[in-house]
């Protein structure tokens, strides 16, 4: 054990003596020689300023973004909605997402089927089939026991029209499954 503590005081000793000895004197720049400067060439005064040689010069290329996507958009998220604003009234569930609704009750029996939402507002409206909901066009296409199903239209990022089917749930009972 001696003989280790022994070899790495050693060592310790050479790397120290070594990182001790003398630095090597400093290199100083020496000036350039008469030959040196007579080389050296000088620019002409511009006579000419910047704004000019800019007006002289016609752009070689330039991008016209009219009539086309934003290449930095992601292309999942680029929706266009098929409601136009203006064209009518809106209710005051399609001034909401659909994800903002909350279902609170469904009643199934005689009759059509209806659901009972919270809009963010809290106020109450009773949904059936065929009403519109959601900012996107949405529209009421079946009240089951435990959901409401929408169906929304808008158009992706290449101009095509696509469907979606969105589901509203009653929340679960506490403690339950």
């Amino acid at each position: 054990m001696q003989s280790i503590g022994h070899k790495f005081t050693i060592v310790l000793l050479l790397t120290l003596l070594v990182a001790c000895s003398e630095e090597p004197a400093a290199v100083k720049p020496t000036p350039p020689s008469k030959e040196a400067k007579q080389k050296i060439v000088k620019t002409p005064a511009v006579s000419e300023s910047v704004s000019e040689v800019a007006q002289k010069l016609e752009p070689a290329y330039a991008y016209d973004p009219t009539g086309r996507r934003d290449p930095f958009q992601s292309l999942l998220k680029i929706k266009r909605s098929v409601v136009e604003p203006g064209n009518a009234p809106l209710t005051p569930l399609q001034k909401y997402g659909i994800g903002q609704l909350n279902l609170v009750a469904i009643v199934v029996g005689k009759g059509e089927p209806r659901a009972l939402v919270v809009a963010p507002d809290r106020k109450s409206y009773v949904l059936t089939k065929g009403m519109k909901v959601g900012e996107n066009g949405g529209e009421v296409i079946d009240v089951t026991l435990d959901a409401v199903l929408v169906e929304e239209k808008f158009y992706d990022f290449a101009g095509d029209l696509k469907k979606t089917l969105r589901e509203i749930k009653l929340p679960l009972p506490e403690g339950g499954k």
